[in-house]
């Protein structure tokens, strides 16, 4: 139980990501603007320009950060069909029964397929 409630909390860190990373990249066109657009006239405006300046570089540097967390960190469905697929294939690898279903189910679609084939034949 402790599994799924992590596994959840990772999902929910994920969206949080996403939406770090949107802001992040809204920040980054606005600071980028004001950065080429701003004219330094006095030694007040020189501040404001140095702020904008540091400013961008943080949210750059956010924006990269989010980047990479919104790739690596997997949604909550991604999560839970990882853990729901993972445990059902070390079932079947451990379990000697479930090993042999496959050919035991192809085997059932063949005579299936043979007996469709000769009704069809025979009409």
């Amino acid at each position: 139980m402790k599994e799924i409630y992590w596994l959840q909390v990772i999902g929910n860190a994920g969206e949080i990501t996403t939406g770090v990373f949107i802001f992040a990249i809204f920040a980054s066109v606005l600071l980028t603007l004001a950065f080429l657009i701003y004219d330094v006239y006095d030694e007040e405006q020189e501040r404001q320009y140095k702020l904008i300046k540091r400013s961008m570089k943080y949210a750059f540097i956010t924006l990269f950060i989010a980047a990479i967390g919104t790739v690596f960190i997997p949604s909550n469905k991604q999560i839970l069909a990882i853990y729901g697929i993972g445990g059902t294939i070390d079932y079947i690898k451990s379990n000697d029964k479930a090993k042999e279903l496959p050919d035991k189910v192809v085997d059932a679609l063949t005579k299936y397929l043979e007996t469709v084939g000769e009704n069809r034949d025979k009409k």
